[in-house]
């Protein structure tokens, strides 16, 4: 739905227009191997070969919106893509962001690859013309609208056809779609280090960011989860931890019970079945806990056995309130007794579901039945394999990225 403008006289939430850069570059063929008659502008710029560690979560499976706007009919998959985050807004339609050869033959470039028949096959189709260090992440509202950031900001509003380079205050950290908006968080300018976070609101479709007042100051760190029309934001590693909640798309907040330990940070996560359930994996200095809240946030529970011993970078992907994904982020898969653990009774226990001969670096639902990780092998070959769950995460299968 359009952004509703929030006048001062309503609340003063709406601070400033961000504006949107320069000009759009139209793409002909995917950064890396597109189609077969690329223009000299469809590459992205050559970098030296960077490690794929940065993933993503998904977004929301949406469905795709039917649109005039024909997507870029896509081209070969780029030579040695390697995913390094992932999109899906139906079963179907799904995008991964990742690096490749270039064009050129040397270097590495970002590429994008798209699917429109939930995996059976993939084509290239044209990505941002930055570097592979210029964005590192993902997201696709529908068919038509999606964003490549961290750090940059780039938007495309024909399906990647053509990319936008959004003006942005700072390095944008994270950025999600629901219900028609787009939120994203931001380092706020004026230091050469993230003390501060500013959140960003664009309706999808539009390239005019505005900039959403919050009650309390977003400190380094913080986070938020999308859920329908409902958005949740922790304020960062304060003091103090605050969960900040609107229940209309940002235009006012109230505060809620928080999950961690102030100054030590906490990652959350909403369950794909659209409920009001969020998970929070909490870092404590020696271990994490695992918490979860089935109102919204208004209270917490520990869902985790006593002996869990989750390690500080652990991540989570919930599909209700009984049904989430764990793995051990960025602390190695030895850290927990499996590279990614399953729970279906809302924390008691946990079961192991993919082995230590695999290092998990992002995992999500599209809803709750549909999983999706993004791994690596412990043992020879670095190649980043994409793998898919049919039932909820209790067995995978890998995706082969093929033509």
């Amino acid at each position: 739905m359009p952004l509703i403008h929030e006048s001062p006289e309503r609340g003063g939430f709406v601070r400033a227009l961000i504006g949107v850069a320069v000009a759009a570059l139209t793409l002909v063929g995917a950064a890396c191997g597109g189609t077969t008659t690329p223009s000299a502008t469809s590459t992205s710029s050559a970098t030296t070969s960077t490690s794929a560690t940065s993933t993503t979560s998904t977004t929301g499976s949406t469905g795709s919106t039917t649109t005039t706007t024909p997507a870029p009919p896509g081209g070969v998959i780029p030579a040695n893509f390697q995913p390094t985050s992932f999109t899906a807004v139906s079963l179907d339609e799904w995008w991964m962001l990742g690096t490749a050869r270039c064009l050129t033959g040397s270097g590495t470039c970002g590429a994008i690859v798209r699917t429109t028949n939930g995996g059976s096959s993939f084509a290239g189709i044209p990505s941002p013309p930055v570097g592979a260090s210029g964005v590192t992440q993902l997201r696709f509202a529908n068919a038509r609208d999606g964003y490549a950031f961290d750090p940059e900001l780039w938007a495309t509003t024909n399906g990647g056809t053509s990319w936008v380079r959004v003006a942005t205050p700072g390095t944008v950290t994270e950025l999600e779609a629901a219900d028609g908006e787009t939120y994203a968080l931001a380092c706020s300018p004026g230091s050469a280090t993230c003390r501060s976070m500013e959140l960003l609101r664009s309706s999808v479709g539009s390239l005019s960011w505005q900039q959403v007042s919050t009650p309390t100051p977003l400190a380094y760190r913080s986070q938020f989860a999308v859920s329908g029309p409902d958005l949740y934001v922790l304020a960062g590693n304060g003091p103090p931890l605050v969960l900040l909640y609107s229940s209309d798309k940002g235009a006012a907040f109230n505060k809620r019970v928080d999950p961690c330990t102030a100054e030590l940070g906490g990652n959350l996560t909403a369950a794909a079945d659209g409920s009001p359930t969020l998970w929070a994996a909490c870092p404590t200095g020696t271990e994490a806990t695992v918490e979860l809240s089935s109102n919204g946030g208004t209270t917490w529970r520990e869902a985790e056995p006593i002996e869990a011993g989750f390690p500080n970078s652990l991540r989570l992907a919930g599909a209700s309130s009984s049904v989430a994904l764990a793995w051990p982020g960025g602390q190695g898969s030895m850290d927990l007794p499996a590279a990614l653990v399953r729970t279906t009774n809302g924390g008691k226990s946990y079961s192991a579901v993919l082995s230590r001969s695999w290092r998990v670096s992002w995992a999500g639902y599209s809803d709750p039945v549909r999983a999706y990780a993004l791994v690596t092998e412990t043992s020879g070959t670095s190649s980043i394999h994409l793998l898919e769950s049919n039932n909820g995460g209790a067995t995978w299968s890998q995706v082969v990225i093929k033509s």
